[in-house]
């Protein structure tokens, strides 16, 4: 969808209409209007203002579903697999209704890729993924509606892990679906398409499948546990799979249990919260660090009455209905507007909270009002808020009066013809050269005129004007900016270099072509990647590249730098597969066999291209996830041959665009935030096309986004969580309120 422009002048701030394009920043002070709160700079809904008709909440890797309270199904987000049960795989940004599922449902339950609710009679119905059996009808085939689990008969309470279902009715437990690591509770690793009984869990009261592990509460109050235990989420002191289940010691009268990817939560009959499993991200929510076999205490001094696990992250509701949170929360996924890693239980803002369910990578929660809110990454419209943060095809940005466009890190710039340029995405840096230390979703004029050439880095941006000057801007770290400052800098600062032609921003350090002058870089050097003869230490002002008599072009990639000369020359210097010379080490430049006639350089990571006079396309270096498009996922220390007919050529992070000697654009490598522009959330390892887009002129890459100039205007694809799409749509950190409609 695209972002309405409707604006409303409010207070100190300047905010959308209907809250779902531009984030307007507060004001000096932090000022908002009544109901926002300034969050992280932004003026932000205080409180998900939600419909008021949920029963239920779960959440899949990718996906939401929730019932409503008159027993009806509605899904939103991720649907390659079906698992919306709307009877489509189109991705769905707000809850759309389960299809021809005819019996009111109580429950509903969401795996990796499928999801099964409960009906009132106790039947189970599923949809989505089975490749593993993990919809119970006794079939392996996918199915985009519902279909009743072949149970022998009915249950109470369900459970789903990524390939694998659970269930509890009458005494009796029964799994089915994958059971590659004995999640079923069996002896076998045969898949099973069919519920069976699982045996030696005493009068089974609750039971919860998460990853390729799976834990039952018995009827004696202990927990049960067997499957997948690499990570020692069995609990039993030791690292080895089990089939059969066993209780873990330490624990009795156990009232709550959730088993996420690999660790496991469970709430002891006295109040205490345990963890145990893998922990490098705080999923046990210790306080520390380490991995455990054996349940450890969680210092949480309220009593939790619902707990949910999922991606290395856990929260639980308490007996007065507040969130507590603990673990990975890269993506806000944990509530508590900010983003990176909780060792330990953490408040959240929430309150009046019934339920909380955990994604891979969001969240989302049932209130007492009967309003459902979800928080995190948004790129599948998984949060239910009618929007999403990646865009798998182009979409055009309303931008005018594009001369050109440069892409770098979740940054993206169009210059102008006036040699101005405005810039949108990622801007915490200071990267977007406005002024400011913010994200945003529409373009923002760069405070710099007389512009020639933008290059973008992961965190930082350099410009080349019209009179061969040099100006960089963003994070300095390493002394990236080459102009001695001690700190970053959120407007562009002149470096003391003259006469030059060409720039471009690397990992962790920047060079500029001079022509006849040879070179100049600036920043880290350990890998050699400055080209002047050592590896140590950094240098915060442009030093000259040694032995170097001509460069027209330059490229800053992770640990190489590449130059080309007046005569079409290539010549590269660092350490990596990306230097092109079979490998070794350089320190200052070293001739790139066979690389002659060439008229366009990129490099990115530790990787490089170049395009020759002919329009054939070479590349090497770094090759894991096929950005070299040579069909294969092997490094390569010299040039390879990509394809021919190639008019331009762009490298991202992970990944590689060209613009074809037609007008059409392919691309390939990683595509997991939809990069590749080609509809789907996978790798290319050749070059694959970008559909719609024709008249290509330009091409920019990023390490989410790429950018192309085309018939119609400008269209961008890819990640879009801080903006870098140019659509007015950016990341919260905050609830969103799902867009359920109510009858």
């Amino acid at each position: 969808m695209r972002a309405s422009l409707a604006l409303v002048l409010l207070a100190a701030c300047s905010l959308q209409a209907d809250y779902k394009g531009t984030v307007y920043q507060c004001g000096t002070h932090g000022e908002c209007p009544d109901q926002y709160a300034c969050v992280g700079g932004y003026c932000l809904p205080d409180s998900a203002q939600g419909t008021t008709c949920g029963a239920d909440v779960a959440t899949g890797d990718d996906h939401s579903c929730a019932v409503r309270d008159d027993g009806a199904v509605y899904c939103w987000g991720r649907n390659e697999r079906g698992q919306l049960g709307d009877g489509t795989t189109m991705d769905a940004v707000s809850p759309v209704l389960v299809s021809g599922l005819t019996v009111k449902a109580t429950a509903v339950v969401a795996g990796g890729s499928h999801t099964c609710a409960l009906d009132s009679a106790g039947g189970v119905w599923c949809w989505g993924e089975n490749s593993s059996g993990q919809l119970g009808d006794g079939t392996l085939a996918d199915s985009r509606l519902p279909v009743q689990t072949k149970l022998p008969g009915p249950v109470t309470q369900l459970s789903a892990g990524d390939h694998h279902t659970c269930a509890v009715g009458g005494g009796t437990l029964y799994c089915w679906g994958g059971d590659d690591a004995h999640q079923l509770g069996d002896a076998a690793t045969a898949n099973r398409p069919m519920p069976a009984a699982v045996a030696g869990v005493p009068s089974p009261t609750a039971v919860s499948a998460g990853g390729s592990t799976t834990c039952a509460i018995g009827g004696d109050g202990a927990l049960y546990c067997w499957g997948y235990n690499g990570d020692g989420q069995l609990g039993d002191g030791t690292t080895t799979t089990r089939g059969m289940p066993a209780a873990v010691a330490g624990l009795a009268g156990v009232t709550a249990v959730a088993v996420g990817n690999r660790d496991v939560t469970a709430v002891a009959g006295d109040g205490s919260v345990r963890g145990w499993g893998a922990n490098q991200n705080g999923g046990v929510g210790d306080g520390t660090e380490i991995d455990t076999s054996t349940p450890v205490s969680t210092p949480l001094v309220s009593s939790l009455v619902q707990v949910s696990a999922a991606n290395e992250h856990a929260c639980g509701v308490d007996s007065e209905h507040r969130v507590w949170c603990w673990g990975l929360d890269y993506d806000g996924e944990l509530f508590d507007a900010s983003s990176g890693q909780r060792f330990a239980p953490l408040q959240t803002p929430l309150q009046n909270i019934t339920k909380v369910a955990m994604g891979r990578e969001h969240g989302c929660v049932l209130t007492a009002g009967k309003a459902i809110e979800c928080v995190g990454w948004n790129g599948f419209g998984q949060l239910g808020d009618g929007l999403r943060t990646s865009q798998p095809t182009p979409q055009q940005v309303m931008v005018t009066d594009v001369a050109g466009i440069v892409a770098g890190g979740a940054t993206t710039c169009v210059l102008h013809s006036d040699h101005s340029a405005s810039c949108f995405g990622h801007g915490d840096s200071g990267q977007l050269g406005d002024g400011t230390y913010s994200n945003r979703g529409t373009p923002a004029p760069l405070l710099l005129a007389n512009i020639a050439k933008i290059a973008i880095g992961p965190d930082e941006a350099c410009a080349l004007d019209t009179g061969g000057g040099v100006w960089c801007w963003g994070d300095n770290t390493y002394g990236k900016l080459g102009s001695n400052l001690s700190t970053s800098s959120a407007v562009p600062v002149k470096l003391p270099v003259s006469g030059a032609v060409d720039v471009s921003v690397g990992g962790d350090h920047s060079c500029a072509a001079l022509g006849a002058g040879g070179a100049v870089c600036w920043g880290a050097n350990y890998s050699a990647e400055l080209g002047i003869g050592t590896t140590s230490g950094e240098k915060h002002a442009p030093t000259p590249v040694v032995m170097l008599a001509s460069s027209v072009q330059i490229v800053a990639g992770g640990g190489q730098s590449c130059s080309l000369s007046s005569a079409g020359a290539v010549s590269c210097w660092g350490s990596g597969s990306g230097v092109g010379n079979g490998g070794a080490q350089a320190s200052m430049p070293v001739a790139i066999a066979g690389m002659t006639g060439v008229t366009e350089l990129v490099a990115h990571g530790d990787f490089t291209c170049a395009l020759k006079s002919d329009h054939s396309l070479w590349c090497w270096g770094v090759n894991y996830n096929g950005q070299l498009g040579v069909g294969s996922t092997t490094n390569h220390s010299t040039p390879q041959m990509v394809t021919t007919g190639i008019a331009h050529v762009s490298a991202g992070s992970a990944s590689t665009c060209a613009i074809k000697d037609d007008g059409s654009v392919a691309c390939w490598g990683y595509g997991g935030e939809g990069q590749l522009g080609n509809g789907i959330y996978d790798e290319a390892h050749m070059p694959t096309a970008v559909p719609g887009i024709t008249g290509a002129t330009a091409i920019a890459t990023g390490d989410s986004q790429a950018c192309a100039i085309a018939t119609g205007g400008v269209y961008c694809w890819g990640g879009d969580i801080w903006g870098e799409l140019g659509d007015g749509v950016v990341d919260w950190l905050v609830p969103r309120a799902v867009e359920l409609p109510c009858p």
